[in-house]
């Protein structure tokens, strides 16, 4: 039988297999299901600093409505304010209780102060690590990206410096060079790094002529681009490296860890087939290793990342040149 146990920011996974953070942590029950079915680890949803400042405006809003007509009115009520992230953490410590696989906080703010505060919470909670949600759109005219850089850099060295807890940093593909930033994080320590943080784009309604958002699941197309960073990063940085974008069944896993990847992040695949199709992924992983004659992962893992590959250059530009020319 295939061993498909894998290290993953120093704590033992009995698979890659992670469910990347989403809805289906909504419901204890759901995470339950995760591990029964035999998921390595869970993605608890990210704690959003925007949501809280959100709902905190929307509560105070609410409490004003009738409050001009009498001014008694305003000694009926005690004051009342948002919990702020306490309901989000108390939802983690819940879900701690009941299961024993991996389970990773996952947390965007959008004031360096909170990155800290909301970290140093989430560690409370009992969670084996941390993922750093950096999602954001850089979208300011005068914000140059050494800027957007050194932002990043000095919110990793805060929170590494506050927890003890493994931290990663779920990432964009969108930096000048983004070679030198997973360098640059490796260098502070950081855990691991999550390739790639997928934005969702605005859509629009050209009858109504206005914006509406939309939820479209990940296909298994996007997964090359993850597929070509880890290749490119795995063996030139420490830091363990998790594939996420358009991972939707056991050739795209097997495919990552080809590439280096220590585990792999799935969500869409579960809201198309259910929990229960992680027994299918990994079932076809361990058919293939069979197969291979492999016995654990470290028998290939990293076999087609840049530096194992006969034509290195087949990850960068070269890549392109090729396709041209077979298509000439």
């Amino acid at each position: 039988m295939a061993d498909l146990t894998t290290q993953y920011m120093g704590l033992t996974l009995r698979n890659p297999v992670v469910v990347g953070a989403c809805s289906i942590s909504g419901m204890v029950d759901n995470v339950k299901r995760v591990e029964d079915t035999g998921a390595g680890g869970l993605v608890i949803k990210s704690l959003f600093e925007e949501q809280i400042i959100y709902e905190s405006l929307q509560l105070e809003e609410s409490l004003k409505v009738g409050s001009e007509r009498f001014a008694e009115s305003l000694y009926y009520f005690p004051p009342v304010k948002h919990a702020g992230p306490r309901e989000h953490l108390m939802w983690i410590e819940k879900t701690r209780k009941v299961v024993q696989m991996p389970l990773f906080g996952s947390l965007n703010a959008v004031s360096p102060g909170n990155w800290v505060s909301y970290a140093k919470q989430m560690q409370e909670t009992g969670v084996d690590g941390l993922e750093l949600n950096v999602y954001a759109v850089q979208s300011d005219l005068n914000k140059s990206a050494e800027a957007v850089e050194r932002g990043l850099y000095d919110i990793v060295e805060q929170v590494k410096s506050q927890v003890k807890i493994p931290v990663a940093v779920k990432l964009s593909p969108f930096y000048t060079s983004f070679a030198n930033v997973a360098g640059q994080l490796d260098r502070r320590g950081v855990n691991a790094l999550v390739l790639f943080n997928r934005f969702l784009q605005p859509g629009m309604d050209i009858n109504t002529e206005t914006l509406r958002t939309e939820m479209k699941y990940s296909q298994s197309f996007e997964s090359g681009l993850p597929l070509r960073w880890i290749a490119l990063l795995y063996g030139r940085i420490e830091a363990d490296l998790a594939a996420s974008s358009g991972i939707q069944d056991a050739e795209d896993v097997i495919k990552q860890l080809l590439a280096g990847a220590a585990v792999v992040q799935i969500a869409s695949a579960f809201y198309r087939h259910g929990v229960e199709y992680i027994k299918t992924i990994l079932d076809g992983i361990t058919r293939w290793m069979e197969s291979k004659g492999y016995g654990k992962l470290e028998d290939f893992r990293g076999n087609l990342s840049q530096r194992n590959v006969t034509d290195p250059f087949l990850f960068e530009r070269a890549q392109y040149v090729k396709i041209l020319m077979s298509a000439a």
